[in-house]
């Protein structure tokens, strides 16, 4: 019996964002491997506050769940004392408890086979990992430096550039450190596998599983969206870019194509834009039923890394989807794609008319990308990657 201690900066149910999602799936597939004793310590933020109670019992019942609760959100106060008096990155500082640490102290020298750190963020706690744990993985939901690199190049506000160029430098060493010195790395992007390479040779394509279902039936016509979490940068930022460069060239082809958006956390501005055929929806109750309702999904992300947990989503569920290729980088590539890509706004909105106008070829692109994802990212192939990069 492999015993297993996982520890994560958010809770992972209700798996309703793409990394609760990310995080889910893995429990999921190692209790599904019916081998492993884990131990789940989650941090449960105020950002993402999770009720326990809404934990899957059938879950619940077979690990061992400590939770903290803590206030990790980013403030001018604790920006600025980073700023002026740490070096380290403020991305894991701020997920640094000391309740965390307490607790792993509890926990005597080599109690556990093997420690996951889900993702970089939970990277200060390699000490105490190293100690508790005869081996240490990464498991890397993103190159999070990259993700910072690529939103500061499309930041004008010249403080806050300076700012996040700060952060995203402090972050590529910190996880350059990192990625050295874990006994592996499981990467959930193969692209992003290529860098981790370079710094550690135990690095392991370990894909996302989805829960694949019966396709939604028909696709809405004449109806696009954007569903996903508006407090996370590259998702505004992107969303800013379609209603302002997209949106107007969909809108002047076809009047009658309407664009729905929703997300948690929708900013104010958002929520009072006014602009012809778009409706703002803001939080929606089931996302899966707002997929079904609203024809072809956009995913027009301009910075990010990893993989997109929501373009598997849309696959599992068989929606049509225009994509630009960092929002399905780690998926698919120009070269290899089943969706239509495209990285400025005129292609961009070219696609998305003729997803909303054809639906046969709308239904062709969601039926294509249903087999595909279904097929590549299933949970016997996510347990047969576990278990190929497994530690000896």
């Amino acid at each position: 019996m492999r015993k297993v201690l996982i520890l994560s900066n958010k809770v992972p149910y209700p798996a309703k964002d793409g990394s609760s999602i990310a995080m889910a799936r893995l429990l999921e597939n190692l209790i599904e491997m019916g081998d492993c004793s884990i131990t789940y310590g989650a941090i449960n933020t105020v950002k993402h506050r999770k009720k326990i109670e809404d934990f899957p019992k059938n879950v619940l019942e077979k690990i061992a769940l400590k939770t903290f609760e803590a206030n990790t959100s980013p403030t001018v106060f604790n920006g600025m004392s980073n700023l002026l008096f740490s070096k380290r990155p403020f991305h894991t500082v701020r997920f640094h408890l000391p309740e965390v640490e307490q607790w792993l102290n509890s926990f005597e020298g080599d109690s556990f086979d093997t420690v996951i750190l889900e993702g970089a963020f939970m990277g200060d706690y390699l000490s105490d990992a190293q100690r508790v744990g005869k081996r240490v993985v990464l498991r890397a939901h993103n190159l999070e430096h990259l993700i910072w690199e690529r939103t500061t190049k499309n930041e004008s506000f010249a403080l806050k550039k300076w700012y996040l160029n700060l952060q995203a430098q402090r972050l590529k060493k910190f996880e350059e450190i990192l990625i050295k010195e874990v006994d592996a790395v499981w990467s959930i992007s193969p692209v992003d596998s290529n860098w981790f390479l370079n710094l550690n040779e135990k690095t392991f394509f370990v894909p996302v599983s989805v829960h694949s279902k019966p396709m939604s039936g028909d696709i809405k016509a004449k109806k696009c969206f954007f569903l996903g979490a508006l407090d996370w940068l590259p998702n505004l930022e992107s969303v800013e870019w379609f209603l302002t460069r997209v949106w107007p060239l969909i809108h002047a082809a076809d009047p009658s194509i309407e664009f729905h958006l929703a997300g948690n956390k929708t900013p104010s501005h958002l929520m009072n834009a006014h602009l012809p055929g778009v409706t703002v929806h803001g939080r929606v109750a089931s996302a899966e039923e707002f997929t079904k309702n609203y024809g072809v999904s956009v995913i027009p992300l301009l910075s990010g890394s990893g993989v997109r947990i929501k373009l598997l989503e849309n696959g599992c569920h068989g929606i049509p989807t225009v994509s630009t290729s960092i929002g399905a980088e780690g998926v698919y590539s120009g070269s290899d794609t089943i969706l239509p890509l495209a990285d400025d706004a005129e292609s961009f909105a070219k696609q998305v008319v003729k997803l909303c106008t054809d639906t046969q070829k709308a239904n062709d692109v969601a039926k294509a990308l249903h087999e595909d994802i279904s097929r590549r990212f299933s949970s016997a192939n996510s347990i047969e990657a576990i278990l190929s990069a497994w530690p000896n």
